[in-house]
């Protein structure tokens, strides 16, 4: 016996709780406001922070980079609605369960194209979970949040329509594992498969004709580090309520422009029609000046500002960290918590960051209604105890030859680190020289170093030779499979030491146990109990210093409909194959 979507209940009581004392959302400028139904054609420029650099979603670990190949190029089995905080139904229209709690079966819609006219079959989804799961495709990303407990999800074809999925175990919700699942063309990239060379296909530089996907867009142009040229793809299963095919618009042009002065210009001029997370001072300029171009603030964000130490044993190379007097700080519980407590976080929200941020205490923001653990300890600014918590490190702290203060470890070196922070970020940036002004006040020398982000990446998650960064989480998603990628202690972000074989410390490894009892629990109020262990393992560990969660702020031109911004990525892009030019 089978039964049909037996979560809904599940959903519904999720959304609740979401919804419940959410700031007010912007309502959709539909076409119902003119009795017209929405115009089809045009062309919208969108801005990215940083480039594109790949067209393969298999590769895609960057903000740009997933909305334009995880969003916009490709669909999967089931999708999220993030305003309204519930999934719908996407290259799937039905899914069942059986009653074992982990085989699930679904069916895919009746005569769905892929881009180049070819049909979308149970096979083409089959290849794509392969080729998640194959080490030689580099998913890390999407690999690790479609783990349970470490094993994959095994996918067997029923006919040409069907499949039926069969779990390690017991799930909550097949909805929050099929919901990265996205189809890739199997009669194009079999081959490539086969040769171990899937990472090597779709590179940013290639010929945009032979990129094939399934989802609103399909590439027509490519500028590599400055503009993604997207056109509407004639193939695309979509309808709007009415029967007209989706999406409505001809192009959607991704244009690289890091540097928030030539945006904020730009939209003004009406060069540049969406930008999302607008600066504080650009949110208070549009929002007093009137005219064609309109902000809104949606409030805290799921992507999270914080800071972590490199407790990574060895660089890549084999080189020892283990003697350096960094590590030994680093590692030592009792001074990341002491960085916390010296971290003045109100100020930050209030004042750096005009108060278009929320102060942070965990890796879960505020948005995240049903999973923030609302009990969580909150560290508050108290760099009296931070001084409490040095001294019982075996920590000093001495007047400087300047007369400013200087922290002592216990062999007499000074304590100083550099902290690296994304150079396009300019939010960052001003959160870190916050944060070193903080950290003078115990004595702590924090330097700051800024590079662009691939340098950034490459430092965490490849040569491990760095002391500090600020950074955060891009999640994509409400439900905690959403932070799989991040907790577990072999996933490839698991930022302060990724990729470990093995746990390398006892909270980790009960992290990692937890995590994979609660994916299995059914009773949302047991899971939540369960993920809520998991926060405060990390807030008593402190593995990361949460700083804020910035507001999501975007701005638009008013010729855009259906403009419906929302806090999870990619924020006014998430309905894209429904935006329209008036």
């Amino acid at each position: 016996m089978k039964f049909i979507i037996r979560i809904t209940a599940l959903l519904v009581l999720v959304s609740a709780f979401l919804l419940t004392g959410c700031n007010s959302k912007p309502s959709p400028d539909s076409a119902d406001e003119s009795g017209k139904q929405p115009k089809i054609g045009g062309s919208i420029t969108y801005r990215l922070s940083g480039p594109v650099t790949s067209l393969n979603v298999l590769l895609a670990q960057d903000e740009p980079t997933l909305i334009a190949t995880f969003f916009l190029l490709n669909s999967r089995i089931v999708s999220f609605d993030p305003v309204r905080q519930v999934y719908k139904p996407s290259l799937a229209n039905s899914i069942s369960v059986l009653d074992d709690g982990r085989t699930v079966e679904i069916q895919l819609r009746e005569n769905i194209l892929f881009s180049d006219g070819k049909p979308i079959t149970s096979e083409d989804v089959i290849f794509s979970l392969e080729a998640i799961y194959d080490p030689k495709s580099r998913a890390d990303a999407f690999r690790d949040s479609m783990l349970i407990g470490g094993k994959a999800i095994i996918a067997e074809k029923i006919d040409d329509r069907r499949i039926r999925f069969i779990f390690p175990d017991k799930i909550a919700s097949p909805e929050n594992y099929l919901e990265n699942l996205f189809v890739l063309p199997s009669h194009i990239l079999k081959p490539a498969k086969e040769n171990g060379t899937l990472a090597e296909v779709w590179k940013i530089d290639s010929d945009p004709s032979g990129v094939v996907s399934c989802g609103p867009f399909i590439v027509e142009s490519v500028t590599p580090g400055e503009k993604l040229i997207l056109r509407r793809n004639p193939n695309y299963w979509r309808k709007d309520d009415e029967g007209h095919k989706l999406p409505y618009l001809d192009q959607l042009v991704l244009e690289t422009i890091p540097d928030l002065n030539n945006a904020y210009v730009r939209l003004g001029q009406g060069t540049l029609d969406i930008i999302d997370r607008l600066r504080p001072t650009d949110y208070a300029a549009i929002k007093s000046a009137g005219g064609v171009v309109r902000a809104v603030d949606l409030g805290p964000g799921f992507s999270t500002d914080h800071i972590w130490f490199n407790l990574n044993p060895a660089t890549a190379d084999g080189k020892s960290r283990l003697d350096t007097p960094k590590y030994k700080w680093f590692t030592d519980n009792r001074f990341r918590r002491a960085v916390s407590y010296a971290i003045d976080r109100e100020s930050i929200a209030a004042n750096t960051l005009q108060g278009l941020a929320t102060p942070l205490y965990g890796f879960v923001t505020p948005a995240n209604r049903v999973w923030l653990d609302p009990e969580l300890p909150k560290t508050q600014f108290d760099p009296e105890q931070a001084k409490r918590l040095l001294s019982d490190a075996g920590f000093q702290i001495k007047n400087g030859t300047d007369n400013s203060l200087e922290l002592i470890d216990t062999a007499g070196n000074k304590v100083e680190f550099t902290l690296a922070v994304q150079s396009e970020n300019e939010q960052r940036k001003l959160i870190a020289a916050a944060v070193q002004r903080d950290l003078a006040q115990i004595g702590i020398k924090m330097n700051i170093a800024t590079a662009d982000s691939a340098t950034i990446s490459q430092l965490w998650a490849k040569t491990f030779e760095y002391d500090a960064i600020l950074q955060g989480l891009a999640v994509t998603g409400i439900d905690p499979s959403a932070y799989a990628n991040f907790l577990l202690s072999g996933a490839g972000v698991h930022q302060w030491h990724p990729l470990q074989r093995q746990p390398q410390t006892d909270w980790e490894a009960k992290i990692d146990n937890l995590y994979a009892e609660q994916a299995k629990e059914s009773i949302l109020e047991k899971r939540r109990e369960i993920f809520f262990s998991i926060q405060r393992i990390i807030a008593d560990e402190m593995p990361i210093i949460p700083i804020a969660a910035r507001h999501i702020t975007s701005a638009s031109n008013s010729r855009i409909g259906n403009y419906e911004p929302s806090v999870l990525i990619p924020y006014s892009l998430w309905n894209a194959d429904q935006i329209f030019v008036r």
